[in-house]
């Protein structure tokens, strides 16, 4: 007879419930009925050492170990990682963005498990050659950045649609150490937000928000891992005037930050008409970005008022969110596969495969690490190998 062991059961918990786990989905991974992980948290039993060792690497992503500390270890919180954002703040963080928060931290993780086997960055990453501060200049470090990645403004122009874009700026990112992850917020007023780690830093982004504002969020979100912190991208402009002292200029910087990296100062200057929301479609079109970051660069330079560049974005944003509701009553579906493979990346999923084929991981660590069922995962390959 297999003997269990003497876990911590409290630690088993708090693992669960820092992944973001149901007890039920616990016990589906594990093949296990609920009321059996139910007694091991409550210290009625325990697991056996395998079962111990498939919840610590396969589920919970944790060192065995963890589970025969005597507490529970102290690990960065959500507070820690947005050091960037007052405590107000924070707390008013509404519950599915946390959940959120959880999400992206796991694929912190598995991004650590799967580097550990494949070596994932060579390269130099972003966030160890370049910085961010209070007083950085702006146009130099755009360039540097950009003659870093290698795109230019001939290259971002030649993009055909805002389709192509996001997906170029992500493969750009992706070699120098930033992975970006997309889902669905729930909730209209989060545009994205990103975890600082000096290996592994991560951006998660609202796919339900245009493809222009998503690509602003993946550099207002860069912005703050240049700073050597997590953030959230949030789209209310009283968030940032509410914000006192070092935080609003933090938060102001990285949206400057994106703003030149997108559409710099002075190419605006050159290529800039009258006033006028035709103009400056045509102007967002060209250069692949919001509309809002061509309004502000009419606001920066004293062409429109303040309270023309406010009626222009909540215009804009109510139209949009009318019109994604729309497609949502008459198109309620999509496909699960390419929603699969646009939230987590072709990148990461190939990685995930290559651990699969080279037999590092059985199928059902892959179906974790993809958050697939295991009897979907041939059709998802067949997706990916298109």
């Amino acid at each position: 007879m297999t003997q269990t062991i003497p876990v911590n059961n409290d630690i088993l918990k708090w693992a669960r419930e820092t992944c973001g786990l149901s007890i039920a989905e616990v016990a589906r991974r594990l093949k296990k009925n609920t009321g059996d992980i139910e007694n091991w948290e409550q210290g009625i039993s325990s697991p056996t050492y395998p079962q111990l060792e498939k919840l610590a690497y396969n589920i919970y992503r944790r060192p065995t170990a963890v589970f025969f500390f005597p507490a529970i270890p102290q690990e960065p919180s959500s507070r820690a990682e947005f050091r960037t954002l007052p405590e107000q703040e924070l707390d008013a963080m509404p519950p599915e963005i946390i959940k959120l928060y959880k999400r992206a931290k796991v694929y912190q993780l598995n991004l650590q498990e799967l580097d550990n086997t494949n070596n994932v960055t060579k390269a130099p990453r972003l966030v160890d050659r370049f910085s961010l501060t209070i007083n950085s200049n702006l146009v130099e470090l755009a360039k540097e950045i950009r003659d870093f990645l290698k795109i230019d403004l001939h290259i971002q122009t030649g993009w055909k649609n805002t389709d192509i874009a996001i997906e170029a700026w992500r493969n750009a990112l992706i070699p120098y150490g930033v992975n970006i992850f997309k889902d669905a917020f729930k909730n209209n007023n989060y545009s994205g937000l990103s975890l600082y780690d000096e290996h592994y830093p991560v951006i998660l982004i609202n796919n339900s928000m245009p493809k222009t504002r998503q690509i602003f969020t993946i550099f207002h979100e860069i912005g703050h891992l240049l700073f050597k912190s997590g953030g959230v991208d949030i789209l209310q402009e009283s968030f940032i005037d509410r914000l006192q002292s070092d935080y609003y200029a933090i938060e102001q910087k990285c949206n400057e930050f994106a703003g030149e990296f997108l559409f710099p100062a002075a190419l605006f200057q050159e290529v800039q008409t009258s006033f006028s929301e035709q103009n400056l479609d045509e102007l967002a079109n060209r250069f692949k970005v919001s509309r809002e970051v061509v309004l502000r660069k009419y606001f920066d330079f004293n062409l429109i008022t303040s309270d023309i560049y406010k009626f222009y974005t909540e215009k804009w944003l109510k139209a949009y969110l009318s019109s994604r509701d729309k497609v949502k009553t008459s198109d309620p579906g999509g496909d699960p596969y390419y929603t699969k493979i646009a939230y987590l990346g072709s990148h990461y999923i190939n990685l995930a495969f290559s651990q699969y084929y080279q037999g590092k991981i059985d199928i059902e660590t892959l179906s974790d690490y993809l958050n697939i069922k295991v009897g979907n995962i041939p059709t998802l390959e067949r997706y990916v190998l298109r």
